[in-house]
């Protein structure tokens, strides 16, 4: 619920205020007919988990920002233009920083684009690169079934992709406990054309 009150994104982290944030997990069908996720790299310049991998696209609620207008984080971060009816939603997720100081209300959506990576423009300053994994890997890192799942890797840049080992430790702190493994089986739904149960998690 909006507050009325405008601070800077970095007194909002110092104070531990809670604020809204929008995640969009993205995944798609690969040329072979597999479906994937797709993850971002952060950059090595980020003030908070620089160089982890995270959901494909997520940032903070402006003042006074409706969701419809915060759907502009897609283009910024990985240069896709999306509009609100793109997008499918998934839940709302309540994180709380264990050190007080990132208290997100997050709402949280899915896009299927089954663009190849080397279709992604990579924010400068913000994302490093993109990573595909298959999905049910993926969701099987996340539900412990697995270790380590294999990828692919695009750095900002590059003309050639690499084979990324992928872990749970890779990831930004954020995406931790039950929530990617939920988020994971609403865009394996979204995927394949579904309508996931949308979750709410505290």
């Amino acid at each position: 619920m909006p507050t009325g009150v405008c601070k800077r994104r970095g007194d909002v982290h110092r104070d531990g205020d809670w604020h809204g944030a929008l995640h969009i997990w993205v995944g798609g069908v690969d040329e072979d007919g597999r479906p994937f996720a797709l993850f971002q790299r952060r950059s090595q310049t980020k003030d908070t988990w620089p160089g982890s991998l995270d959901v494909a696209v997520g940032g903070h609620l402006r003042a006074g920002e409706t969701l419809f207008e915060a759907v502009r984080e897609a283009e910024e971060e990985i240069g896709i233009l999306v509009e609100i009816g793109d997008i499918t939603r998934l839940g709302r997720r309540f994180a709380h920083s264990v050190a007080g100081s990132d208290n997100e209300v997050q709402e949280v959506f899915a896009l299927r684009s089954d663009l190849p990576l080397d279709a992604y423009r990579l924010h400068p300053d913000e994302v490093d690169a993109v990573v595909s994994v298959p999905l049910d890997a993926a969701l099987a890192l996340f539900e412990g079934r697995q270790a380590t799942a294999w990828g692919v890797e695009l750095r900002r840049g590059s003309l050639a992709s690499s084979v990324a080992r992928i872990k749970v430790s890779g990831f930004a702190a954020g995406e931790s406990g039950d929530y990617p493994a939920r988020a994971l089986r609403g865009l394996l739904e979204v995927v394949a054309g579904r309508a996931p149960e949308p979750f709410e998690l505290r």
